[in-house]
């Protein structure tokens, strides 16, 4: 999913995720479904629970 808001300008849509346990954070690519405090995979750290805390996007010419 890709919007545009001027004529080159594309905004590139971001999910942040935190571990629970170690506050472990990573950023990926926005998935069809994602929403703020949904639940997703385990902390590759830790073995935690990671959760969604932020939907962003970020431009790109």
């Amino acid at each position: 999913m890709i919007f545009k808001r001027k004529k080159d300008e594309v905004i590139i849509p971001y999910t942040l995720e935190q571990c629970n346990s170690c506050n472990a954070i990573s950023k990926r690519k926005f998935k069809e479904g994602d929403y703020v405090f949904k639940n997703t995979e385990t902390c590759s750290s830790c073995k935690g629970q990671m959760s969604i805390t932020k939907i962003f996007g970020e431009t790109s010419t």
